[in-house]
């Protein structure tokens, strides 16, 4: 539009317009006005299904329906809602709200409204498979693209993908689980295919929401030590390459370089590690968490320190007889140990998981049974010398198995939150304190009396 608008420059020739000139003012009006009567033009499209889609989106993230409706119209088109509400149509719309960028005047906002859009959390209309998820993501979906009824779910990836995604589903697993009697299904006659494929689904998604946790710690523990520059690796595969470059002062300066750099990274990974631990009120899976995170840190140091990048540049220095070599090896060495040390642990916490799991149940009678199940478990492996410095990591792991039966005790006593202790008759109170906390307390001294 700009090149191809009429400009006088002396000669009658046309050219390109100037910002500054008063037609170029002129053709940025025209654009403005026609975004905003194509914005008109996308409101009056809205129908009663776009308002109620507009209402439950809102209810989910806090909006007014209002609000909603202003940030879909920001799209150029409504084909996704004509394309998900025709018959045979897409099976999922989807839309997003997380930080991105405002949108253009193409959007068809006035000036003000625009101005009151600075970064920030938008929503919009989004394909999942080209947006990369760091908000909410609310979706409407139906099983058949013929199927009338729609569901609507929401993932919140504000935390992180993976554990929002386990958020979202893992309501199944006990429904699934808990499927005693499957209703028509048992007098039907292809009843038993389908209960087959219902226990198909239970174990894919068990499986699914089971790898998840391990996957998201994964992915937020691992220790990326900076990439090499400068240096060709692609000449360091043999040992006459490495020779030939352990010659070669100014590459070894360079190696050095690379070295020393990696070497301070590690440091400050071990520095951290050895800051004082702070115990928090959490549960005692929070201990198998926090230990299968720092598994996952050392081992992809460890990872790295195998890489044969790594290999290549620790070689020739060693070909050198570099003072680097020495402090790596020292790293290496306390590296190795701390790997070690998690991996000894991880697998005694493991044999207690099922133990700890249980303490999760509110139920009093469930939760004496689990702590002296977790008493035994704990004698049976002491037995057993087949684990490195348990007895120093102990007291965490006690006093957050302590905070999970406080938090259960006083779930059983409010029912989850519920009712207020002011607000339950007094002697149905007391008799709860007396079944919980009274009988929990001399239960676990015993235990603790038990195993000193």
């Amino acid at each position: 539009l700009w090149d191809s608008a009429p400009s006088r420059t002396g000669g009658g020739e046309t050219g390109p317009l100037q910002p500054t000139s008063p037609q170029f003012a002129n053709c940025t009006s025209c654009l403005v006005q026609v975004y905003k009567k194509e914005r008109e033009e996308r409101r009056n499209l809205l129908t009663s299904s776009h308002k109620y889609m507009f209402e439950i989106i809102a209810c989910e993230l806090s909006l007014t329906p209002s609000a909603v409706e202003e940030f879909v119209l920001d799209s150029p088109s409504l084909a996704a809602f004509d394309n998900f509400f025709a018959a045979g149509g897409c099976k999922t719309i989807s839309f997003v709200y997380q930080e991105s960028d405002p949108p253009g005047v193409e959007c068809g906002r006035t000036h003000q409204g625009l101005a009151a859009l600075e970064k920030g959390r938008r929503l919009f209309l989004a394909d999942l498979s080209k947006t990369c998820l760091t908000g909410i993501c609310c979706y409407f979906d139906r099983t058949d693209v013929n199927d009338p009824q729609i569901c609507f779910s929401v993932i919140d990836a504000t935390e992180g993908l993976l554990k929002g995604l386990r958020n979202a589903y893992g309501f199944l697993l006990p429904i699934l689980e808990a499927q005693d009697s499957w209703g028509a299904l048992d007098q039907s006659k292809h009843g038993e295919k389908t209960k087959k494929i219902y226990i198909y689904i239970y174990i894919y998604t068990y499986y699914f929401l089971s790898v998840l946790p391990d996957l998201h710690i994964r992915n937020t523990s691992v220790v990326h030590l900076s990439k090499p520059s400068g240096v060709n690796f692609s000449k360091l595969t043999c040992l006459e390459e490495m020779k030939a470059a352990a010659s070669d002062f100014e590459e070894v300066q360079r190696l050095e370089e690379i070295l020393r750099r990696w070497c301070k990274e590690i440091e400050q990974v071990l520095t951290e590690d050895d800051q004082l631990r702070k115990i928090d009120a959490e549960g005692p899976l929070s201990e198998l968490e926090y230990w299968k995170k720092k598994h996952s840190k050392f081992s992809s140091i460890v990872n790295h320190m195998k890489s044969e990048e790594c290999n290549a540049v620790v070689m020739v220095l060693h070909i050198r007889r570099s003072k680097m070599i020495k402090v790596w090896r020292d790293l290496d060495k306390r590296i190795t140990d701390r790997v070690n040390e998690s991996k000894d642990y991880l697998k005694f916490l493991s044999t207690l998981e099922k133990v700890l799991q249980a303490l999760y149940n509110n139920d009093p009678d469930s939760l004496i049974k689990s702590v002296h199940s977790l008493v035994n478990a704990v004698e049976l492996v002491h037995r057993v010398p087949l684990f490195r410095n348990i007895n120093e990591k102990m007291p965490s792991l006690l006093i957050k198995v302590t905070n999970q039966l406080v938090t259960a005790c006083r779930a059983h006593i409010t029912d989850h939150g519920k009712s207020l202790i002011w607000d339950q008759d007094s002697e149905q109170l007391m008799r709860k304190m007396q079944v919980t906390v009274i009988k929990m307390a001399e239960s676990q001294i015993k235990c603790c009396s038990h195993m000193k």
